[in-house]
């Protein structure tokens, strides 16, 4: 992790003040990491933090899915410790991805103040879950690593009751570019019944996508 990283995270554990969007926002794209806050926002559902690309990552990862020695993997790890040895390939391991792991698994427990992680690393050729829908959880945080990037709907203008409803192919309100910290809130975040992120995994044509994906776990 940079020193830029640290101070960041250092930033966000010391953050007192959880209301950094308008009240009105379903969507909130920041620049500056201590400002993801804004998903405690109630009204935003869909908070994305803006970075470059690692391009050092994205080829070893791109060379390693060609070659098909990228495969994806399921952890429970924990917060604010760090992370075990992980099977990631060497050329990736070389390029970054332990410590990229470990930046986003920091970010996440310091803003949850969970006690564990679950921690998911998806390598896809096919879209997850190409419909918009809403998940039945908390905050989960999205990271593209390869490929394209979550997409996801601002319904505040015109509330959705039923995103299934909606066309597959309906056009999202945007996108995550590789490298973004996507955070979504879930239906089972407290005062959100009934709401949630309205989102869809994109369809990667046949390329790898690689995504990682961040739970809190408290039991």
């Amino acid at each position: 992790m940079s020193a830029t990283d640290t101070a960041l995270v250092d930033g966000l554990a010391a953050s007192s003040s959880p209301i950094r969007a308008p009240a009105d926002a379903g969507v909130h794209l920041v620049h500056a990491l201590v400002d993801v806050v804004a998903i405690f926002t109630p009204a935003v559902q869909v908070c994305v933090y803006r970075r470059p690309s690692l391009l050092r990552l994205q080829a070893a990862l791109a060379q390693q899915a060609q070659a098909g020695a990228l495969v994806g993997f399921r952890r429970v790890v924990d917060a604010g410790r760090p992370l075990p040895p992980l099977p990631l390939p060497e050329r990736a391991i070389a390029a970054g991805a332990a410590q990229e792991l470990g930046f986003l698994v920091e970010v996440f427990g310091e803003l949850l103040g969970c006690p564990r992680i679950g921690l998911r690393l998806e390598v896809l050729d096919r879209a997850m879950c190409p419909r918009w829908h809403r998940d039945h959880n908390g905050i989960r945080l999205l990271c593209t690593w390869l490929g394209p990037g979550t997409q996801w709907l601002d319904d505040t203008a015109s509330p959705v009751t039923d995103p299934a409803l909606l066309p597959a192919d309906a056009p999202p309100s945007g996108r995550a570019a590789p490298f973004d910290l996507v955070l979504l809130k879930g239906g089972l975040w407290q005062g959100n019944a009934g709401r949630g992120a309205i989102h869809r995994s994109p369809d990667p044509a046949g390329a790898a996508r690689c995504l990682v994906a961040l739970d809190a776990l408290w039991d």
